[in-house]
């Protein structure tokens, strides 16, 4: 019964996480978040799209692209297969040159706006057709301002980003508390306040493995801190939900 019912929870997790943060989405309002205080008024107006840009650095770059089904959060690492002719050239020109390249997010065949950069931190494993598996590891948070499919003579393409704040530090006083609540009741590790003050968004949503399409949902969202504020409600209060599920199977 132990197994079924966290079977169950991950399954329940997967498939209405992402139909309950839509629906916060649609209706412009954060579920389960009590009042804020002017205080935290002011700061998430002060954080929203139209005055902050969505967390931007006022920093843009053009880098090689590899559009893919892949978000990482910096710090998170993954292996990809290289095997077309024109991202074997790109893998080559990143090492010749210790440079990063990005990852526009693709979903459903349709690239989408926003993407993780990445750097390769080596190659893993060589193939005779001249393929490659390589590990790479993100690095940043970008926009997608432009995109060329082709950068003559290269054979991939590039595109015009605007990095977004890879770093920016829980603030809200509900997503403090919601992060303390997720780390002590799912993950059973106590941590204070100030340690919690000085972690990031993408630090506190890398331990919730989120989904993909989570994950782009959250890089992509107007207000990040609510956005997070949310997930982390929703994830406890399925893990609680199981936990009372099975003390009374075991008290009955």
């Amino acid at each position: 019964m132990k197994n079924y019912i966290s079977l169950l929870t991950r399954k329940l997790i997967h498939k209405f996480s992402t139909l309950f943060v839509q629906h916060l989405v649609k209706l412009e309002l954060p579920a389960m978040v009590s009042p804020a205080s002017p205080k935290e008024n002011e700061l998430i107006n002060r954080f929203s799209t139209t005055n902050n840009q969505r967390y931007m650095k006022a920093r843009q770059l053009t880098l090689p692209m590899f559009p893919l089904n892949v978000v990482l959060f910096p710090g998170e690492t993954t292996k990809l297969y290289i095997f077309e002719d024109r991202y074997k050239e790109l893998v080559d020109d990143c090492l010749d040159n210790n440079a990063s390249f990005g990852i526009p997010f693709v979903e459903k065949g349709k690239m989408q706006k926003f993407g993780c950069e990445v750097k390769i931190n080596r190659i893993l494993k060589t193939y005779e057709n001249g393929g490659m598996d390589i590990l790479v590891e993100g690095t940043g948070i970008f926009e997608l301002l432009q995109f060329t499919e082709t950068l003559k003579p290269k054979l991939y393409g590039a595109g015009l980003i605007e990095y977004l704040n890879s770093n920016q530090k829980i603030i809200l006083s509900n997503l403090q508390d919601a992060t303390v609540n997720y780390f002590g009741t799912v993950q059973n590790k106590l941590i204070d306040y100030d340690t919690v003050a000085n972690l990031s968004v993408y630090s506190v949503a890398s331990s919730l493995q989120l989904t993909t399409p989570e994950k782009y949902r959250l890089i992509s969202s107007a207000n990040q801190q609510i956005h997070l504020l949310n997930q982390l409600n929703f994830i406890t209060h399925i893990i609680t939900t199981e936990q009372h599920l099975k003390d009374r199977f075991i008290d009955n």
